[in-house]
C-alpha cells in the first residue's frame, strides 16, 4: 500500500513504529534501518548517503497536549500558508547549543544562500489530541527570529522562531522520504517541491498564490479606507449571510469583496453594486485575481490558477464557465466588472 500523508488528515500515532496500527512512526520508517525518533517536538530523518538529515518533522502541541511544560506557542496557520514554530530552548538548554535547533537553523541558511539542494523537506504536524497527530503540510523555510521569555525565577531565556511556508500540495507520499534518506532521490517529490528547489519561487498553499521575493504575498487592495459596520451589514443582509460561491453561511468568515478595489476607487467603497459577498479564502483568490466573474456573471479561473485544495478546485475550477446565481435584491455592475478585468493580461 502506498501511504500519504494528507493536509487536515488525522493519523494514529501509538508512539511505537513496530505498533502494526501506527501511521505516523512507522508510516515514516517503513523499509529504513531506523526512523523518527517518539521524542520531542524536532525530529529528523536520517540519510544513508548525507548528514544533512532526509527530512525533519516538527509537531506541535498547539493545543496543549504534551508531556512537558512548553512555554512556547506555535502559529499554525494553515489556511494561510504559514508555521510560525518555536525551536527547541531551555535554561538548560541554550537555544544556540541545541542540536535540533542546529538542524532546523542550518536548513534556513542553506535555503538563504539559494543552496535549495540541500534544504531537506520539512513536514509540520500538530497534536489536536493525545495519541493522533494531525498533517499540516509540507513547508519551506522563510524567516527566522530570536525572542525571548522570561522564566518563573525571572532568568530571560531565548529561542528561535523560525517561520514557514506551506507549500501547495495537498498529499505527501511516503515513499518519497524512503527515497531521499536511501538514495538521496526526490523524484517522487510532489512538483511544488521540485519547482521550489531549481527556483526558489514559493507557491503557496491552499490556492497556489505566488510569493513575491520578498515573501509577502501578493496583494491587490489596500485595508486603508474601510466600510462602515452599517454597510456591511446591508450587503450581508442583501447576500442573505452567504458565500456567493460556496453558500457558506458564518458571518465570523464572510467578507465584503470589492469588484474595483477600495484603494483605487475609494468613492465606490460603499457603492452597493461593487461588492461580493465571500468567504475569507476565496476573496483571498478573489484579490489575487486567480479568478474573477466576466460582465455575464460566468466563473473566469486564471489559467495558472492550481489549487491544491479540493475545495477551491471544486468550487472555481470545476465551474469555470458557470453562471454565478445572485440573491433577490443582491446584484453586482457589469460595467464594474469590464473595468476589472481590462487590467487581467490572461482573460
Amino acid at each position: 500500500m502506498q501511504h500519504a500523508f494528507r493536509v487536515g488528515q488525522h493519523y494514529r500515532d501509538t508512539g511505537s513504529y513496530r505498533n502494526s496500527d501506527d501511521q505516523f512512526l512507522r508510516w515514516i520508517r517503513g523499509p529504513l534501518d531506523s526512523g523518527i525518533k517518539n521524542t520531542g517536538g524536532i525530529r529528523d530523518l536520517g540519510a544513508d548517503r548525507s548528514d544533512t538529515p532526509a527530512a525533519l518533522v516538527l509537531v506541535s502541541n498547539d493545543s496543549g497536549i504534551s508531556q512537558h511544560d512548553d512555554p512556547w506557542e506555535d502559529t499554525l496557520a494553515v489556511n494561510a500558508g504559514y508555521i510560525s514554530y518555536w525551536g527547541d530552548a531551555k535554561a538548560s538548554n541554550p537555544y544556540d547549543d541545541s542540536a535540533q535547533n542546529q538542524k532546523i537553523k542550518a536548513a534556513f541558511d542553506n535555503a538563504a544562500a539559494s543552496r535549495r539542494e540541500d534544504v531537506p523537506p520539512v513536514l509540520v504536524f500538530r497534536k489536536p489530541e493525545s495519541g493522533v497527530v494531525e498533517f499540516c503540510g509540507l513547508c519551506v523555510p522563510d524567516h527566522f527570529e530570536v525572542h525571548a521569555y522570561q522564566a518563573d525565577d525571572g532568568t530571560k531565556v531565548p529561542n528561535y522562531q523560525f517561520h514557514f511556508s506551506i507549500l501547495n500540495t495537498n498529499s505527501i507520499p511516503v515513499t518519497w522520504l524512503h527515497e531521499r534518506a536511501l538514495q538521496n532521490d526526490d523524484s517522487a517529490a510532489p512538483d511544488v517541491w521540485q519547482h521550489w528547489v531549481q527556483t526558489g519561487e514559493v507557491a503557496q498553499w491552499p490556492t497556489g498564490e505566488p510569493l513575491d521575493s520578498s515573501g509577502g504575498i501578493r496583494r491587490y487592495e489596500t485595508s486603508e479606507i474601510t466600510v462602515s459596520e452599517g454597510f456591511r451589514t446591508d450587503a450581508l443582509d442583501r447576500y442573505n449571510h452567504e458565500c456567493t460561491l460556496t453558500g457558506i453561511q458564518e458571518d465570523e468568515v464572510l467578507d465584503l469583496a470589492h469588484i474595483l478595489p477600495r484603494s483605487q476607487r475609494p468613492e465606490l467603497a460603499e457603492h452597493p453594486d461593487n461588492v461580493l459577498v465571500l468567504n475569507s479564502l476565496h476573496h483571498r483568490a478573489f484579490d489575487a485575481a486567480l479568478f474573477t466573474i466576466d460582465s455575464n456573471y460566468q466563473i473566469q479561473a486564471s489559467p495558472s490558477f492550481d489549487p491544491a485544495h479540493p475545495f477551491l478546485r471544486e468550487t472555481i475550477l470545476n465551474r469555470d464557465g458557470e453562471q454565478v446565481a445572485f440573491p433577490p435584491g443582491a446584484q453586482v455592475q457589469p460595467s464594474f466588472l469590464e473595468e476589472l478585468n481590462t487590467g487581467l493580461s490572461w482573460l
